[in-house]
């Protein structure tokens, strides 16, 4: 048997390659990573265990816990913004136990304090692991399974969605592929300050530029444009062999009547079929509530739902409780999450 720690994004990229197909793989790229490693959110690194026929790949972003609070060689890890956590191949639940001592020993040598997971609501792997990290429904996701045809597919959507969809192609909508992120870009930073988005929310230069560099294979710019060419609302979707997934979205109110929206989700669909995806998985809202907005303009597209999962681990609870403590007593702020202490602490005058 055999634990790898990888932060060479080339490395990274052949082990992934190699890699069986699975809903969602996207997610565990070193391109999708870089994303989020260009942002500031830590370094990207993965963890490949092997033992005879059986893997468990686990990417993640490595931080180190903020000076200021003590932490000055101490790290925790967390999984990027979407979907990922440790996926298992070919392991039976002795293989899992043993990884997972291999994990544990690897992080006690490293200083991994805590640790922060999202799964993958696609391939349930939170079930693999579920006695470690003790898994807790975050929220449910929906997704649209793509036909052979798109009619078919359409006609699988809820009357709602499909009014919406006539009414945005009556409205003369046309469906675009853009080039670049520039007008994405735009369009998405003005939504997020229409919405009082928190500021992580923006993402930086460098991480739009991190996106630009993903092939077409696997991140599309797409777009609903009115017959003027103005955006009526624009999406990042991520693709991957088997599944697309809408990523980041944005929408100009002045055409809200349009429903571009609706159209955009669906003339994506439609690409993503004469692409041979079998699934395009939208997410789900911003809370677990049947009435959430978000979530019911989701659900009208299918009656497909997943459940998506969250894990949380304390490696080191006497050294967690200490920093906590001291984060506390620096901004005076409540813990509301688990790696609260890297909030607040660096714009403080101390």
């Amino acid at each position: 048997m055999s634990l790898e720690f990888i932060t060479d994004l080339k490395r990274w990229q052949e082990i992934f390659l190699l890699l069986p197909d699975f809903f969602a793989m996207v997610y565990y790229s070193a391109p999708y990573y870089k994303i989020f490693q260009s942002n500031g959110d830590g370094t990207a690194a993965a963890l490949l265990y092997r033992e005879n026929k059986s893997m468990v790949f686990y990417p993640f972003l490595l931080k180190q816990i903020p000076p200021k609070i003590g932490g000055k060689g101490f790290y925790d890890l967390e999984t990027a913004y979407g979907y990922g956590g440790p996926i298992a191949f070919n392991c039976s639940s002795e293989t899992i136990n043993n990884y997972l001592e291999a994990f544990d020993c690897w992080a006690r040598q490293n200083n991994v304090v805590a640790e922060f997971v999202r799964f993958n609501p696609l391939t349930l792997n939170h079930l693999d692991f579920s006695a470690y990290y003790r898994p807790v429904l975050n929220r449910i996701t929906c997704s649209i399974t793509l036909h052979s045809d798109f009619d078919t597919t359409l006609n699988c959507c809820k009357p709602a969605r499909r009014r919406n969809y006539h009414r945005a192609r009556f409205a003369g909508l046309q469906f675009k592929i853009l080039s670049d992120c520039h007008k994405f870009k735009t369009l998405y930073r003005q939504t997020m300050q229409r919405l009082h988005a928190p500021d992580y929310y923006y993402f930086s230069e460098a991480s739009f530029a991190a996106i630009d560099e993903m092939s077409e294979s696997e991140r599309i710019y797409a777009a609903a444009e009115t017959t003027e060419g103005e955006l009526a609302a624009a999406a990042i979707f991520l693709l991957d062999h088997q599944s697309a997934h809408y990523h980041l979205g944005c929408s100009n109110p002045e055409f809200k009547h349009t429903q571009a929206n609706a159209f955009l989700m669906l003339e994506f669909a439609g690409y993503a079929i004469e692409q041979k995806k079998q699934i395009l998985h939208l997410g789900g809202g911003l809370s677990l509530a049947d009435k959430d907005p978000l979530f019911v303009f989701k659900s009208g597209f299918s009656d497909n739902r997943h459940e998506f999962f969250i894990g949380r681990k304390i490696h080191r609870p006497e050294l967690y409780r200490q920093f906590s403590e001291r984060w506390h007593s620096l901004t005076g702020s409540e813990a509301n999450i688990l790696l609260h202490y890297h909030y607040g602490v660096e714009n403080e005058d101390i």
